[in-house]
């Protein structure tokens, strides 16, 4: 059973990497074609459903609202996300607060697809990961179960 649960987190850290990457390709979309003020760039991410498991732009929003800037919100709403995510993909994204917002647009679009791209290298090792542990973690309980047999017999 643990170690069905084990299998089940790393499985859930990849969709919330999957769900990081399409907060990205939407954050780029929206700066592209509306070129909207950061404020309303997350207040418009906040509102997607898609993004509520994930968190960070509805974090990132509220403390906007509260006066923060917005690399400052962001940073801390990935430091309350890190444990969906995980510490280097966290550390990847929080790099864009230096860049969204106070620079040129193609910059901004250039740092969310050098983000985006690095974050499909972790999705993939992530998946890779999750395929060879479910695996092992299945094994182990096949294991534990054959030895609770032979201790009750």
């Amino acid at each position: 059973m643990m170690g069905a649960a084990m299998a089940s987190n790393l499985s859930e850290r990849v969709r919330r990497l999957e769900d990081a990457a399409a907060l990205l390709d939407e954050m780029s979309r929206r700066l592209r074609y509306l070129a909207p003020a950061m404020p309303e760039l997350i207040r418009a991410l906040a509102a997607q459903e898609r993004f509520a498991a994930l968190g960070i732009p509805g974090c990132c929003y509220g403390a906007m609202m509260r006066g923060e800037r917005f690399s400052d919100a962001w940073r801390g709403a990935l430091a309350r996300c890190r444990s969906l995510l995980g510490h280097e993909e966290t550390l990847l994204l929080a790099g864009l607060a230096d860049v969204l917002g106070q620079t040129d647009l193609e910059s901004q679009l250039g740092a969310i697809a050098c983000a985006g791209e690095a974050l499909a290298h972790r999705i993939a090792a992530r998946r890779a990961e999750a395929a060879r542990k479910a695996r092992l973690y299945r094994t182990m309980g096949a294991l534990a179960g054959a030895a609770m047999a032979v201790i009750l017999i």
